[in-house]
């Protein structure tokens, strides 16, 4: 599974802004059977926000296992405290993020005879699995929630192997379960260790 970045490393500490109002780009993964919320400031983003908004709209969102979904709502704006609280919620394996910063101008990388499931792609490419990250700076983050979400995500990858483990031992025991049979089968087929030339009857 995939993981989201959940070091800042060197980063400068959080601006743990609790005023203004903040715009919400949506992820849905259908592989992960997630949806993920990214709060973004708006006040100083506002025209590379319409400028990401109006890409995504061009392109006709369906599901596909290998992809996610975007969206993005300029109209209807949530406070920097709910945005917050949002962040704070333990409903999924990835958390809901807080993006204070300035967010850069996205070039999605759109080409005229690009069909849609190639616009899909490229989305996902740039943006996929958190990867807004790389376009704004100043994440609200607290240290107790880069404990609690990289523990979130080494439970979940430990699921995982686990789950791998049990289908490989699943697909062995089959597989011996098969040679036990073919070995049954042939010796029911000898009649009780007869040789089959002796049973063979002259006409």
């Amino acid at each position: 599974m995939a993981s989201f970045n959940t070091t800042k490393g060197s980063s400068p500490e959080p601006s743990h802004i609790v005023t203004g109002n903040f715009v919400t780009l949506m992820e849905t993964n259908d592989k992960e059977c997630e949806s993920w919320y990214y709060f973004i400031r708006k006040s100083g983003n506002e025209k590379a926000l319409k400028h990401l908004q109006n890409q995504l709209e061009t392109v006709r969102w369906r599901s596909m296992e290998d992809l996610s979904i975007f969206d993005l709502d300029l109209n209807h704006p949530v406070t920097a405290k709910t945005a917050k609280q949002m962040t704070k919620l333990e409903l999924n394996v990835y958390f809901h993020r807080k993006f204070d910063g300035k967010l850069q101008f996205i070039d999605l990388g759109f080409r005229s005879k690009d069909n849609n499931e190639k616009r899909m792609c490229k989305v996902f490419d740039l943006l996929g699995y958190g990867q807004i990250e790389d376009y704004i700076n100043d994440e609200d983050i607290d240290p107790e929630d880069l404990f609690d979400r990289s523990s979130v995500l080494e439970s979940s990858s430990d699921s995982e192997e686990d789950s791998d483990s049990d289908s490989e031992e699943d697909s062995d025991s089959d597989f011996k379960s098969q040679e036990d049979s073919e070995e049954e089968d042939k010796y029911k087929s000898s009649d009780s260790g007869i040789p089959p030339t002796l049973l063979t009857k002259n006409n």
